[in-house]
């Protein structure tokens, strides 16, 4: 919905709605992706897991698109990669367990690997562990993250990345299609010191304007200030929107 005030569009939410109509612009590998703060999946293949032993996994294709491990046992990774400041809510693992053996199961994990400048390396579960230990079968199982996980790859002096870790043995009976990650793209926090001397940390666009200059979207007048009740030019308009989404034409 479009927010009004005295009769006069904003120009963040001008911005924002432009954004909207141009989700497919910049789709992300291997989800729909949409502007917004509505939710998008990212889909990691089965066969992007690699195993942290010796030698690369041998993965069998096993029909409806499930894949199983013709060799090696143990834990294997395959990247996440997402966009800077992502919401992450929670992931889908797609699976089939017909082994009712003990121990017999596939686990899934969330991990975040990180390394400080004081060279110091480590990882952080994020999330529970799935197991299809009480699920056996075909399923797609989702599993909540909470409290939900911003995406940084870089947290001041700290350096991370994100992977899926998978468990499996090499058994006939355990087959993994993949994993869907559930995403929300979110504003970014608010700074404490106002940008432009016309938009107090009280406005009610506070957070939006100040998302939009610390992106480069909009630098405001040459008098250092916003502006926010002034009406927006064509011009004005197609400078956001070149910068927003990064439009250029090639030398």
């Amino acid at each position: 919905m479009i927010r009004r005030r005295h009769g006069r569009v904003r120009v963040v939410v001008l911005v924002v709605v432009a954004l909207g109509l141009a989700g497919s612009v910049a789709a992300q590998e291997g989800s729909p992706n949409f502007w917004g703060s509505g939710t998008n999946f990212h889909f990691v293949s089965a066969e992007e897991f690699q195993s942290e032993q010796t030698g690369s996994i041998l993965w069998v294709f096993s029909g409806n698109g499930f894949w199983r491990m013709g060799s090696n046992t143990g834990w294997c990774y395959a990247p996440v990669r997402l966009p800077t400041g992502s919401l992450v809510t929670g992931m889908t693992i797609i699976y089939q367990d017909d082994d009712l053996a003990m121990g017999e199961d596939i686990q899934v994990e969330f991990l975040q690997f990180w390394v400080t400048a004081a060279g110091v390396a480590g990882e952080t579960q994020i999330g529970p562990t799935f197991e299809s230990t009480g699920a056996p079968g075909v399923a797609a199982f989702w599993v909540d993250i909470d409290p939900d996980h911003t995406i940084q790859y870089i947290d001041g002096p700290t350096a991370q990345s994100y992977v899926l870790r998978y468990y499996s043995r090499a058994n006939f009976g355990l087959r993994l299609r993949g994993v869907i990650i559930g995403w929300n793209r979110q504003i970014s926090p608010a700074p404490v010191d106002p940008t432009f001397p016309d938009v107090a940390p009280g406005y009610w666009a506070f957070q939006e304007i100040e998302a939009l200059a610390a992106s480069g979207i909009t630098t405001g007048f040459p008098d250092g200030t916003f502006r926010p009740t002034a009406a927006v030019t064509r011009a004005q308009m197609a400078t956001f929107l070149a910068r927003a989404l990064g439009l250029h034409w090639a030398p």
